[in-house]
């Protein structure tokens, strides 16, 4: 396998440098959450890397998949970087004891390791241990996320928000500080302000799962079906055999259909209301209403259902009658047809025109535009080729941009593919 046909998410390990343990953890989730990425990885484990004869990476590689004892057999452990890795591994295995002298040995020379050291005493419930350990870790976004973590296990709710909110303001994409801070607001029951955090977790990219199935289901419950169809969506765009999404995006689907049978039923008798109003009741001249009689048009569901063009075909209707019925049926926000049965819509030339735009016509924002420009799109029509799970997973984009893409293309008559999930 060339370098250039390389996983994204293994770039990391092909640098002159090793991975930071942050880069590796990132590597591990990835993996963890994206079915085809984690595939791509350890196809890469079974070829190996491309010139590269550091076993500490191959380590890093099969940690990354789950696989840990391959990842035992390539890590030293008397080494600070192996040591490290082998931490983590055990952290995850549960092993908390071997995890803590692993990383409390790696620390002693591995400044990052020391926050790792935290996390390992927080996964083992030792909330002062931790506390203690916390003055060692540099990085200042991570400190207070650890802060929040370790306030959380003292239940202490309010200061550990505080805490993840210090971590945003210094790294706005802080993903981890954010799911805890949306899952702690949920709790109290602020619904807006987790629903903000856990967007971040949406935008992300990768995004972090559960977070967008957290705010997949906080859009549920506020009744907007909608959005928690996209939330869903998003998640099974990374793995489409996951179980609780799919559950989730079923019920979803399931709110939504409800909420549309009784929107369409409401509209259907506000209709039905509509087309039995008597053109008398409208101030049209006495030509138009005699011409309509003569017609046997006498209520809006007759105008609906007549063409322009028929109505031009009948004697003495003229170009200022129709005129006349055109401008009153649209400001009733109604057209001369519309709902004549039978008729087929096809492509039109105005659709044609559409498609032809360029996506500057659109208007997006920076983010969506960028991630479009990646990918070649320079035309809406070039949009069709792409599915809302191709643009969930391509690089720059998420929930946010999806969504604000889909909006745009809705003014037009258009949207994004969304065919079935398959897993």
């Amino acid at each position: 396998m060339s370098t250039a046909t390389l996983p994204r998410a293994a770039q990391v390990l092909t640098g002159s440098d090793r991975p930071t343990l942050a880069q590796v953890r990132v590597l591990r989730r990835v993996a963890s959450q994206d079915v085809e990425e984690r595939s791509r990885l350890a196809a890469l484990l079974a070829d190996g890397i491309p010139g590269g004869k550091d076993k500490a990476r191959l380590g890093v590689l099969a940690f990354a998949v789950g696989r840990f004892a391959d990842a035992e057999e390539h890590l030293d452990p008397k080494e600070a970087f192996g040591a490290a890795i082998l931490g983590m591994v055990n952290s995850e295995l549960g092993d908390h004891d071997e995890a803590k002298t692993l990383l409390a040995f790696a620390a002693k020379t591995l400044p990052e390791a020391k926050a790792e050291y935290v996390r390992a005493l927080i996964a083992a419930g030792d909330a002062d241990g931790a506390d203690k350990a916390l003055s060692g870790v540099a990085d200042a976004a991570e400190k207070d996320f650890l802060q929040g973590r370790i306030l959380e296990l003292k239940s202490n709710v309010e200061a550990a928000i505080k805490a993840y909110e210090s971590a945003l303001e210094t790294k706005a994409d802080h993903i981890e500080a954010a799911f805890h801070i949306g899952c702690l607001l949920d709790r109290i029951g602020d619904d807006e302000l987790a629903a903000e955090h856990f967007m971040i977790c949406a935008d992300a990219h990768p995004a972090y799962v559960p977070g967008v199935i957290n705010l997949g289901i906080l859009f549920e419950e506020r009744g907007e079906a909608n959005a928690a169809v996209d939330c869903f969506r998003q998640a099974l765009a990374y793995n489409p055999r996951d179980r609780r999404a799919r559950s989730l995006l079923r019920d979803a689907k399931a709110s939504r259909a409800m909420y549309y049978d009784e929107k369409e039923e409401r509209e259907r008798e506000r209709m039905e209301k509509i087309m039995r109003t008597s053109v008398n009741d409208f101030e049209l001249s006495v030509r138009s209403r005699n011409c309509l009689a003569k017609m046997s048009i006498f209520t809006l569901g007759d105008l609906l259902r007549i063409t322009e063009a028929e109505m031009l075909a009948y004697k003495n209707f003229g170009e200022t009658s129709l005129k006349e019925v055109k401008e009153m049926l649209a400001a009733r926000n109604l057209r001369l047809g519309m709902f004549r049965e039978n008729e087929e819509r096809s492509i039109t030339k105005a659709d044609q025109k559409v498609l032809a735009e360029n996506i500057d016509r659109l208007e997006l924002t920076g983010t969506i535009a960028t991630v479009l420009s990646d990918l070649g799109v320079t035309r809406i029509g070039d949009l069709v080729q792409y599915t809302d799970l191709d643009l969930y997973k391509a690089p720059g984009s998420g929930q946010s941009p999806v969504q604000e893409l889909s909006t745009a293309l809705g003014a037009y008559g258009v949207g994004l593919r969304k065919p079935d999930i398959k897993g």
